[in-house]
């Protein structure tokens, strides 16, 4: 009897190789991380030798103040409040420009009149209306969330306005055809149009939030980092200082990754290709 030929290697499914290719190249990015911070590390304790404690505060002492911070409750406290400050500030500013951004869609002309109006609020510094946002909420949680939220209305707004506009128009008129009235509109055609960058803005606005919140802390607050890294400011306190950022730094990139996380997850119905595209 003659031997049956062996079977012929099989190449692995196209989806297979794309998902393998996608692990390894997080797994380098992950390598590449930690290396980088690392790097990042050394350097530090090389700049706190030759500049002195002063300048550059060593990450030993730095640990060690987070660690007496942690213990006596102070840090819960103040991330804390910061991060509701930031929370409130996000929601209450993206809120606002989503809607303003959609009822303006509503009425083109009213668009093109209030345009270059919101154009020139945007460009007022936001420092110079924290004296009259003081003013106004007092210098409690109210402020501090005002704040926020001018910094986060006008980048959502702005990138919802980009995201609307950038919808296909073939698609507004088929779906006016079907008889879509304008909730349909908005809710089935031109919310997912402008969705990744209404996304994106978020990605943007939440590490605005946090920062916006510090300032607006360190300008006038009985609570929260902003307010700790002021008061070790005044005591000249340079561990104090940098405890505080390396708080703040935790804190936006936490939250800009789960952002990132939340972005993938709301845009998954957008890959389309094997390679995940």
């Amino acid at each position: 009897m003659r031997a049956s030929p062996a079977p012929a290697a099989t190449a692995p499914p196209p989806l297979d190789f794309a998902r393998r290719e996608r692990e390894r190249a997080a797994m380098r990015i992950g390598i590449g991380r930690v290396l980088l911070g690392a790097g990042l590390i050394v350097l530090w304790q090389i700049l706190a030798v030759v500049l002195g404690p002063d300048v550059v505060a060593d990450l030993r002492a730095i640990g060690a103040r987070l660690w007496e911070m942690a213990h006596s409750g102070a840090l819960l406290r103040d991330v804390g409040a910061t991060l509701w400050e930031s929370a409130a500030g996000l929601i209450i500013g993206g809120v606002l420009g989503l809607a303003l951004a959609f009822a303006l869609r509503m009425s083109p002309r009213l668009e093109k009149a209030c345009e270059p109006f919101i154009g020139a609020a945007m460009g007022i510094p936001k420092l110079a209306l924290a004296p009259l946002i003081i003013l106004w909420f007092g210098v409690g949680l109210g402020s501090k969330i005002a704040f926020v939220a001018s910094v986060v209305f006008f980048l959502v707004f702005f990138a919802t306005v980009a995201g609307i506009r950038g919808t296909d128009p073939r698609l507004v008129v088929m779906a006016r055809i079907a008889g879509a009235g304008r909730r349909l509109l908005v809710r089935e055609v031109l919310l997912p149009s402008a969705l990744p960058m209404i996304l994106s803005s978020l990605k943007v606005a939440g590490p605005r939030a946090i920062s916006a919140a510090v300032v607006g802390e360190f300008m006038a607050a009985e609570v929260g980092i902003g307010h700790a890294i002021r008061y070790a400011m005044d005591q000249s306190d340079t561990v104090g200082i940098y405890a505080g950022i390396v708080v703040v730094t935790a804190m936006v990139v936490a939250l800009d990754a789960a952002l990132e996380r939340w972005q993938r997850h709301a845009l998954r119905w957008r890959r389309g290709g094997p390679a995940g595209f």
